[in-house]
């Protein structure tokens, strides 16, 4: 009897603990309060909630999709060796390693920016006699230097450490968001756009940034939490579109049911609903206005990027949907609440400050 107790209590224990951790789950949070909401809407009302559709969201596109060719110089054994006198025979060598074509494009980007400041050097110097040599160094300095765009956006884009800020799993952890944020602001100013060199303290900082943005996930929870309100407003809408007017205020007056009903709007919508959506607004406006700027760091963009910004930020994409979708979801609460004479006024204005502007 005892160990059938003692067993039951274990079951219990593992069950209240798996519980516990699936609300402590970064983005569930968002799912209990649309369904909080959602429920009581859906009780007041007589209905029945919506089915859920699926999530319309867009996995950040893969490695391969992103990544931009980088064309590789090659010299002959005795032009590797006059390079001596340009201090350039180390780096050569570096690259051929198999550490050297392992490294990261970051990485790679500081190598090559290393390059071409010392052949510059060497070239301004006058250190090398041949001319063919001078010449092939002078085509090999131009050509690194057109790639350095493609080069700085594999170290941005096509990097696994922007896969893992962009990931969507319901698990995906914040962490510092407005840190990574600001990092990924300052990522998006290209150090190398109109044949500019980065400084050295610019490729310390694209590492730092990198490692800031590695320890979050706020990218891919910020447009989870975007998919998930358009849904959720979009079954909402539903809700309040089939309300019947005459059973919720015959002749125009509230009943118990339509005060109630204010109540959801005043204790639940505003207070934390639309909250909830007004402050993950003024994230994704940052992350929007960041991606707008990556995005013209090539041109023209990878169709894989582009298809998946667009799927988010466009004229038709979810943020513009979302917004739509909640200026009608305002409007159908006015509605339903003037045919009540419960319009709220004054200090309780109802409004869809959760709106964003995608023009920054």
């Amino acid at each position: 009897m005892i160990k059938t107790k003692n067993g039951v209590l274990i079951i219990i224990t593992i069950a209240l603990m798996i519980v516990t951790l699936w609300w402590l789950i970064p983005g569930n949070s968002d799912d209990a309060r649309w369904e909080d909401y959602l429920s009581r809407l859906a009780r007041l009302s007589g209905q029945e909630v919506p089915e859920r559709a699926p999530l319309p969201v867009l996995v950040y596109p893969g490695n391969r999709e992103l990544q931009q060719p980088i064309p590789e110089q090659r010299v002959n054994l005795l032009e590797y060796l006059e390079l001596r006198h340009c201090n350039l025979m180390t780096l050569i060598s570096e690259r051929n390693s198999i550490l050297g074509k392992l490294q990261a494009d970051s990485l790679r980007l500081k190598h090559e920016v290393t390059f071409i400041r010392r052949a510059r050097l060497c070239l301004a110097n006058g250190k090398l006699d041949d001319a063919e040599l001078t010449a092939l160094l002078e085509q090999v300095v131009a050509e690194k230097q057109a790639a350095l765009p493609a080069l700085y956006w594999n170290a941005l884009v096509a990097s696994e450490e922007f896969r893992q800020f962009f990931s969507q799993s319901p698990s995906a952890l914040a962490g510092d968001s407005q840190a990574a944020l600001l990092s990924l602001t300052q990522l998006a100013q290209s150090p190398v756009e109109n044949e500019a060199m980065p400084s050295p303290e610019q490729l310390f900082g694209l590492e730092a940034r990198l490692q800031q943005i590695a320890h979050s996930q706020v990218g891919g929870q910020l447009l989870r939490r975007l998919a998930l309100a358009l849904r959720e407003l979009e079954r909402g809408n539903a809700l309040l579109e089939n309300i019947d007017p005459v059973a919720l205020c015959p002749k125009g007056r509230p009943t118990p049911r339509a005060r109630k009903l204010r109540n959801v709007l005043d204790n639940i919508w505003g207070s934390r609903v639309q909250q909830a959506l007004a402050e993950a607004q003024r994230q994704r406006q940052q992350l929007a206005n960041a991606l707008a700027k990556i995005d013209q760091l090539l041109s023209p963009t990878p169709p894989a990027f582009a298809q998946w910004l667009a799927h988010y930020f466009s004229d038709e994409g979810l943020q513009t949907r979302l917004n739509r979708a909640l200026k009608h979801h305002v409007s159908l609460w006015q509605e339903r609440l003037r045919q009540c004479d419960l319009m709220p006024g004054g200090a309780q204005k109802l409004d869809d400050s959760a709106n964003i502007d995608l023009e920054g």
